[in-house]
């Protein structure tokens, strides 16, 4: 983006390992002439450390390159895998066309290799980035990989490359075993403020600066921000360099670092300090719990389910019962019952005096009667009995026999008193 504006070749800053951009201080010098030694002379097992951004990637990648002509190097970027995981991986970057299911498949071809290798004086090299990562037991596999060896030389050199907490890991004691064959170690400390400076230069020089972009006190201040860490360096120096584009200054000043350092540093706010109007409150002894609303407010289900489980014990038990048990309780219930809710008997019902349903009936109005009136009785007027004629007399001639329909109707009130004596003749009898 802004490499034209400088006239740059690419980005002088990138944070990728670009073994082309490797300042060589004499600390990387150093390191490097070391670590290659171990490996052209068959060391076995060496170990680098450094903190996080010292540059340890960008050193390795140098020296694979460097070495590349005369040993056989696979890399594993991260060893946080199984045993079988591992030997697959080292098979592939070694360019053995093996099928790794046990642990035999792996080590006789990997045999094969090395001592190929050694026929033709050539070195094999295993490096191991972020050996921090590593497990117990894998670190224990990749120890006896080094018993791959022959009488007068060394076949395997396993390269250690971690931060500075695996040297912690090394001093346990279920790792003394593993550090003891360590043959060559170095530590790559951060840089001081000249060779930061240094390094700034180079980096710019090789992406093709011509003029020098970064003033004194903007590089003093970029010391400031990253400790002498190449990755904070480049992290701070890129985007001082997109700012100072943005305003079109061709010259990077203590100013723009500053302004790009607030940018990118993490502030932490401070508690405020406790005085006698400012007092925390103690800390509560219970954890607090979040009010969950109820569905249903005032419901309690737990009464509801207490008293149909024990509804149900007791059915299930006055069915089992034997059935004495049940005739006593039946009695017993019904008593208690009967005492508390007492049962009035029912009336007697009395035979009425017919006397009385006379007088009743006497009393009631005629209206009445007639109503419930049965059918008209039959004529009440029935012929005289003859007398007895004797056979000397002369004949008498018959009565006349008067008929209903030769008199005039019946009084009500006899057909009354009628029926009435004819009530008392039926229950009299």
């Amino acid at each position: 983006m802004y490499e034209e504006f400088y006239g740059l070749k690419k980005k002088p800053f990138q944070i990728t390992t670009d073994p082309s951009f490797l300042w060589m201080g004499p600390k990387h010098r150093e390191a490097l002439s070391t670590l290659k030694y171990g490996v052209m002379d068959n060391k076995g097992f060496l170990l680098l450390t450094g903190d996080v951004g010292t540059g340890k990637t960008t050193l390795i990648n140098r020296l694979v390159e460097d070495i590349q002509d005369k040993a056989y190097t696979a890399k594993i970027p991260d060893p946080g895998l199984s045993k079988y995981d591992f030997y697959r991986m080292v098979s592939r970057y070694f360019g053995l066309p093996i099928e790794v299911r046990t642990k035999s498949d792996f080590l006789e071809p990997f045999s094969r290799f090395l001592n190929d290798a050694h026929k033709e004086k050539k070195s094999v090299l295993l490096l191991i980035d972020e050996a921090q990562r590593l497990k117990h037991d894998l670190m224990e596999e990749i120890r006896l990989l080094s018993n791959l060896e022959r009488q007068d030389a060394k076949l395997l050199n396993i390269f250690f490359v971690g931060q500075n907490e695996f040297n912690s890991i090394l001093l346990q004691p279920e790792n003394r075993a593993l550090m003891r064959r360590i043959t060559i170690t170095y530590n790559l400390d951060p840089l001081d403020p000249s060779e930061t400076s240094a390094y700034i230069r180079h980096r710019l020089k090789t992406a093709g600066a011509g003029y020098e972009i970064f003033s004194s006190a903007a590089m003093e201040e970029v010391y400031e921000f990253s400790s002498g860490f190449p990755r904070q360096i480049n992290i701070i120096c890129d985007l001082a360099m997109f700012f100072a584009y943005q305003v079109t200054r061709r010259t990077i000043s203590r100013k723009i670092v500053s302004q790009c350092r607030e940018r990118i540093s993490f502030t932490v706010d401070e508690p405020p300090a406790e005085t006698e109007n400012n007092i925390r409150a103690p800390a509560p002894r219970k954890p607090y719990r979040p009010i969950q609303k109820e569905r249903w407010q005032g419901f309690d289900a737990k009464p509801i389910l207490a008293a149909v489980a024990a509804m149900l014990a007791l059915g299930t038990g006055f069915y089992m019962a034997p059935d004495r048990w049940k005739d006593m309780a039946a009695t017993w219930v019904r008593d208690t019952y009967l005492t508390y809710f007492p049962v009035s008997a029912p009336a007697v019902e009395e035979t009425p005096d017919p006397e009385d349903i006379a007088d009743a009936a006497t009393a009631a109005p005629a209206a009445d009667l007639m109503l419930r009136m049965p059918p008209r009785p039959p004529d009440l007027t029935f012929p005289a009995a003859a007398p007895a004629v004797p056979a000397t007399a002369a004949p008498v001639p018959p009565a006349t026999v008067v008929t209903a329909s030769s008199q005039e109707p019946p009084d009500p009130a006899d057909a009354i008193d009628w029926l009435l004596k004819k009530r008392r003749q039926q229950s009299a009898q």
